[in-house]
């Protein structure tokens, strides 16, 4: 394995909550690609929704980071955060996300997350 890059990312439960509170659908819209998130209206207690929601958006944050150089101007969007069919994280990227990945030489992101009821972490490697 040859380290193209790494990211690691923490993100509080309690300020996606808020976000989720004062924003709702535009927020999400804005974040994540349609179909990312699993249904935050099936039952579940809306925190652990929100935790759901830190752990992707943390993985967002980390692959920007394993992406390195200039990545203000790419979209959370690009950056899809799913799981495989194992349910292991799936880190699709899109748009200027994947031009970057490719103006770095390409490579496979990898991604794991995990939440707890206060934070989430998002780690990345990009191995060539």
């Amino acid at each position: 394995m040859s380290v193209r890059g790494v990211g690691i990312d923490i993100v509080s439960v309690d300020r996606v909550e808020r976000l989720l509170q004062r924003h709702g659908s535009r927020f999400l819209a804005r974040c994540f690609r349609p179909g990312e998130l699993p249904d935050g209206a099936d039952g579940r207690r809306r925190l652990d929704f929100a935790a759901q929601v830190a752990g992707r958006w943390a993985v967002k944050e980390a692959c920007l980071k394993a992406l390195g150089g200039d990545v203000r101007g790419i979209p959370y969007r690009d950056i899809e955060v799913g799981r495989s069919a194992g349910g292991a994280p799936r880190v699709v990227l899109h748009g200027l996300a994947a031009a970057a990945l490719a103006a770095g030489g390409g490579g496979t992101v990898l991604a794991s997350l995990s939440h707890e009821r206060d934070a989430a972490v998002g780690f990345v490697v990009i191995d060539r």
